[in-house]
C-alpha cells in the first residue's frame, strides 16, 4: 500500500523513497534539503505544502484547501491512524456538525477512508499516518489498547 496515493505522505517516508530513488552512489539529501525543496516549490502556488503533526510532518503533493480545523484533526488522529466523531467531540468540544463537515471534506479529497464496518462507530482513517504509526516501536500494551 503506497501511503501517498491520498496526497499526504509523512517526511520521513518521503525521505525514504527519495534516497532509495536515488540509488547508492548520488549525493545524500537530507530531510531538511527536502523541507527547504517543498517550501520553495510552494512559493510558484497551490501544490506542495507541509502539515505539521505531532513532531513530525506531512507532505502535501496535491492542492487541497486544508484549514485549522482539518490540520486540528489530523494531529489528533496521529496516535492511532484514525478518529471517529465522538473522539472529536470530547478532545475538540466540537459540536457534530462541525466535526461531520470536516470529516466529510477529508474524504471528499481523498485524505481520509471512512470504515463502516468498525464496532461503535464508523472510523475515518488517514492513510498518510499508516506509516507512520506501524514503523515505530510499540510495546504489547500499548497495541491493544490502540486496536479496540
Amino acid at each position: 500500500m503506497c501511503a501517498s496515493l491520498s496526497g499526504l505522505i509523512t517526511l520521513e517516508e518521503l525521505h525514504q523513497r527519495v534516497l532509495k530513488g536515488r540509488g547508492k552512489f548520488a549525493q545524500d539529501v537530507s530531510q531538511d534539503d527536502l523541507t527547504r525543496a517543498i517550501k520553495k516549490l510552494k512559493s510558484l502556488g497551490n501544490g506542495f505544502s507541509m502539515i505539521p503533526v505531532g513532531g513530525t510532518y506531512l507532505v502535501q503533493s496535491v492542492p487541497a484547501e486544508l484549514n485549522m480545523d482539518h490540520t486540528v484533526v489530523l494531529q489528533l488522529a496521529e496516535k492511532k491512524g484514525f478518529v471517529t466523531v465522538s473522539e472529536i467531540r470530547s478532545s475538540l468540544t466540537w459540536e457534530t456538525e462541525r466535526a461531520k463537515h470536516v470529516l466529510e471534506h477529508l474524504l471528499k479529497e481523498g485524505l481520509a477512508w471512512l470504515d463502516t464496518q468498525a464496532s461503535g462507530e464508523p472510523q475515518y482513517w488517514l492513510p498518510a499516518l499508516f506509516s507512520e504509526l506501524y514503523s515505530r516501536d510499540v510495546s504489547p500494551e500499548e497495541a491493544s489498547q490502540l486496536v479496540p
